[in-house]
């Protein structure tokens, strides 16, 4: 019999003979990968939010009243030149009162405003690089030194909050990414020992006939490799139950594409071959001697 023949071997032997102790190690480990998948998903959705509103990102540079079409003109001018500005749009008085109006759709209320209040404008849309708070903000307080311009509106600093939330989640995320490792060596480590100590007398005898490694601790570096994959693609089926059932209602969380899904497959793999091979690194020589 082959070396990878007796690892097969094993491994079904194992995994047949200790069902419960195997099915207890998926379960446990697909609880602990599932809370890390989800909060990918929740992150995932973060971040699809926070570049919707930069992508959205424009900055409206007000008028003076009276100005010429010469002033209009260099205003227009100086912010094309502008550094971050990516397209500069102007807006007329009867253009934003026309705009005001379908918006609000209300004549009553637009009948109790006499003539039109709203003022000519700019609308000035970052290039890519600048769609942040901070490059926005930039562009804003240049436009703002900018002669004939009356104010300067723009939705930076919920682009701010936004990145904000973003960059904590990320670090909450390092974090929790540790304890799920943590947790994921911890499970296998104890599913390992547990089989090797089921096993040792026949363990000796493989010793004693001058097994080496590929009969004695490979068995169980597949085992856990092998319990931690199956983990991670049942966590897999579970978040994409909780992502359908989320489907239809107010707060969706996006699925992860099929890359990262199978690098979160990978990972989980590694972490239970790991996990196996510190649990045998660390079992008292007596054991396997």
């Amino acid at each position: 019999m082959g070396p990878l023949h007796y690892i097969a071997t094993e491994l079904w032997r194992t995994l047949s003979r200790h069902r419960t102790l195997c099915l207890a190690s998926i379960l446990s480990m697909s609880s602990i990968l599932l809370i890390l998948l989800l909060f990918m998903m929740v992150l995932t959705g973060v971040d699809n939010y926070t570049k919707q509103l930069e992508s959205r990102e424009e900055i409206s540079v007000f008028l003076n009243e009276g100005l010429s079409r010469q002033d209009v003109d260099l205003i227009a001018a100086r912010l094309r030149v502008m550094p971050g500005a990516d397209s500069v749009r102007f807006v007329s008085k009867d253009e934003a009162w026309e705009q005001f109006r379908a918006d609000v759709g209300d004549e009553a209320l637009l009948q109790a405003v006499s003539g039109n209040p709203l003022p000519s404008s700019f609308v000035v849309r970052p290039k890519p690089d600048y769609r942040t708070a901070e490059g926005v903000r930039s562009i804003a307080r240049q436009a703002e030194t900018l002669p004939h311009v009356e104010d300067v509106r723009y939705a930076g600093e919920w682009v701010l909050r936004a990145e904000q939330v973003t960059r904590t989640l990320h670090q909450i995320g390092a974090v929790l990414g540790l304890i799920i490792l943590i947790g994921v060596l911890f499970v296998v480590g104890a599913t390992t020992r547990l089989a090797i100590q089921a096993r040792l007398d026949s363990l000796h005898v493989i010793r004693s006939l001058g097994g080496g490694f590929l009969f004695t601790e490979a068995p169980y570096l597949a085992e856990g490799f092998v319990l931690a994959t199956l983990s991670s693609l049942l966590t897999i089926l579970l978040a994409r139950a909780i992502h359908d059932s989320l489907a239809e209602g107010l707060f969706h969380l996006p699925m992860p594409s099929t890359e990262v899904l199978l690098g979160f497959a990978a990972m989980g793999g590694l972490l239970g071959l790991l996990g196996s091979w510190i649990a045998v690194a660390t079992l008292p020589r007596k054991w396997l001697l």
